[in-house]
């Protein structure tokens, strides 16, 4: 597909009804001499105006399941049946996603930031800030709803995080994240995070979901869930027609939520499978252990920390780790409370 030079926001909605493009998005010059650019991709229907989905993937160069499903996603949309506009980003940051690491880069000629804490960015800051200002200008203030993949290298995660459940709009938005149709939704009192894409996103009246899901091990059937969940979204805004594939039980927790990191580097081992993605163990359960591979000494021992605990994110394969990286996060499922099924799942929005 011949990709087009992206100058300014209007072009990704100036694309013919039952058509798709590729843009590249410009960001700097490097000083090898290379563009840095972003691609991104738009497919509109020719069933009628309708709203603007936006799907981003590897906001951290190492979450790279975003990148694989919305590639899959883009590939099955059947534009003759949809109304209104899908805007795909799969790769959100080029450099962080050629090095595989969390952060922008890992060398001298990058600056090694998280971009998902520095949105809106600045044209002429910092290259992560840089990547942050391209998509804040061109991408974020067109879309109506947003879906923003996050998992990790190594790890497998299922759950959907939402920031606040008080006001009308939380609320909203709320229900609109449990159309991603997770077992387990966790929910902060507020963001605890500030300048990411959908904290910036949302001050834009855009909706909002970051879908904590995907790995590089998966239950099987993991991408038709994945791709149906985006159905799902697809549905609820009224881009294409059925109703949506739900759980018929999902989880709500509050408080009670831990991130288990691996304190020494060596070898993991895990005591639990991907099996145990989206399932709840008792306290005290072995998760993983990692050992020194030198002294064949046992460094650490990871169990699950809640008399219940549900398990949102593991380490399901042996392999090396280093000091800081992530093993689990997990919930108290103490304090969860069922969810009644939803039925007001429809989220008209304007065209």
């Amino acid at each position: 597909m011949t990709a087009a030079l992206l100058t300014g926001p209007a072009q990704l909605l100036d694309v013919a009804p039952g058509t798709r493009r590729l843009f590249h998005l410009p960001v700097a010059r490097r000083a090898s001499g290379e563009d840095l650019r972003i691609a991104v991709h738009v497919a509109r229907g020719g069933a009628g105006d309708g709203p603007v989905l936006g799907l981003v993937g590897a906001v951290h160069g190492d979450a790279i399941f975003g990148s694989h499903i919305i590639r899959l996603a883009m590939e099955r949309l059947d534009l003759a049946g949809l109304a209104g506009t899908v805007v795909a980003v799969p790769v959100a940051n080029p450099v962080a996603f050629e090095s595989g690491t969390r952060t922008t880069g890992q060398g001298w000629n990058t600056d090694m930031n998280n971009l998902n804490r520095v949105f809106p960015g600045a044209a002429d800051g910092w290259v992560t800030q840089q990547l942050a200002a391209a998509l804040s200008e061109n991408v974020l203030g067109r879309l109506d709803a947003l879906i923003d993949y996050h998992c990790g290298a190594n790890t497998s995660i299922n759950y959907t995080l939402v920031s606040g459940d008080s006001t009308p709009e939380q609320k909203r938005t709320f229900d609109f994240n449990r159309l991603m149709g997770c077992d387990f939704v966790y929910v902060h009192d507020v963001n605890p995070y500030s300048g990411t894409i959908t904290g910036y996103a949302a001050e834009q009246g855009v909706l909002c979901v970051v879908a904590e899901q995907g790995g590089n091990v998966l239950p099987d059937g993991f991408d038709e869930l994945a791709l149906t969940r985006i159905d799902n979204y697809l549905k609820a805004l009224g881009m294409i027609d059925g109703e949506p594939v739900l759980p018929d039980r999902q989880l709500v927790m509050r408080g009670g939520r831990t991130l288990q990191r691996v304190v020494h580097g060596g070898l993991f081992y895990p005591a639990v499978g991907v099996e145990a993605l989206s399932a709840t163990v008792p306290g005290g359960t072995l998760l993983g252990r990692v050992v020194d591979p030198h002294s064949f000494e046992v460094l650490q021992t990871i169990t699950a920390p809640y008399e219940s605990s549900a398990i949102f994110q593991l380490r399901p394969a042996f392999g090396q780790v280093n000091p800081g990286d992530y093993a689990y996060i997990i919930g108290d499922a103490t304090r969860a409370a069922e969810l009644p099924r939803l039925t007001d799942w429809r989220f008209p929005l304007p065209a």
